[in-house]
């Protein structure tokens, strides 16, 4: 495989989807800045990620490669979940939590999913460095454009959660432990439907499932900009115009 194509096919998702998240937050969009810092996290996370797999995984004698396990077992399940869900929806976390969230931009509720979706595109993007040079054919696109989709809809689970409670100043832990358990949950369930040939198309349709909760998400959090922009502008109208006229009475 060719630098370019390999290039093409680890970044070109990750801008079709910031784009993608930029038009649905286009009312008030976040400053590019951030959203490269955010995503330079998430690929920092999965950097970190996949070592802790190196060093931890044969400390505890699990096996890196979850194919050498028995298929469609609870076994499997769990590793699915806990080895590959839990550990990665955490690694993802762990930045959004202890630097995007302190962001001044982070001031509304759809910048929880916005902000998460740029730190897992950039632990999808990660990953695909380290994983399609060794593909071929059909596994190689298909990981090339399933696995930013896949981070980035399940991120947004937690980063809608967490994102809500720090902008209305809510417990963070609840949240915490509700978003990022369900999107290991979610996570897992994937990655073990995936994994096996005969439930393949189950995951697709979990995936589509995950993925139209968050169209909705976002298009409602949306909506409910678009009369407090509106607002905004009426005042600042308003404020303008009243100037004017005292300019007008002084002249």
């Amino acid at each position: 495989m060719s630098i370019g194509l390999a290039l093409t096919l680890i970044f070109a998702p990750a801008v079709f989807w910031i784009g993608y998240a930029y038009y649905h937050d286009r009312i008030k969009p976040e400053p590019l800045v951030l959203t490269a810092f955010s995503y330079f996290l998430g690929f920092l996370s999965g950097w970190l990620c996949l070592h802790a797999y190196d060093i931890l995984l044969p400390v505890l004698g699990i096996p890196a490669d979850p194919e050498r396990m028995p298929g469609l077992s609870l076994e499997f399940l769990l590793y699915c979940i806990v080895v590959v869900g839990l550990v990665e929806e955490a690694f993802k976390f762990l930045p959004f939590l202890a630097a995007v969230t302190r962001f001044s931009d982070f001031n509304e509720e759809i910048d929880g999913i916005f902000y998460a979706s740029a730190c897992a595109l950039g632990f999808a993007s990660y990953e695909n460095l380290f994983y399609l040079p060794a593909l071929t054919g059909f596994a190689l696109y298909g990981r090339a454009i399933a696995s930013p989709l896949s981070h980035t809809v399940f991120a947004s689970v937690w980063g809608h959660a967490v994102g809500t409670a720090c902008v209305r100043r809510q417990r963070l832990w609840p949240a915490i432990l509700r978003g990022v358990g369900l999107a290991a949950l979610l996570h897992g369930l994937f990655d073990f439907l995936t994994l096996s040939p005969l439930l393949r198309l189950f995951s697709a349709l979990l995936l589509l499932a995950v993925w139209l909760w968050r169209i909705r998400t976002v298009e409602s959090l949306a909506r409910k900009q678009m009369p407090e922009s509106r607002m905004k502008r009426a005042l600042s109208v308003s404020d303008s115009d009243s100037v004017s006229k005292k300019l007008n009475e002084l002249k």
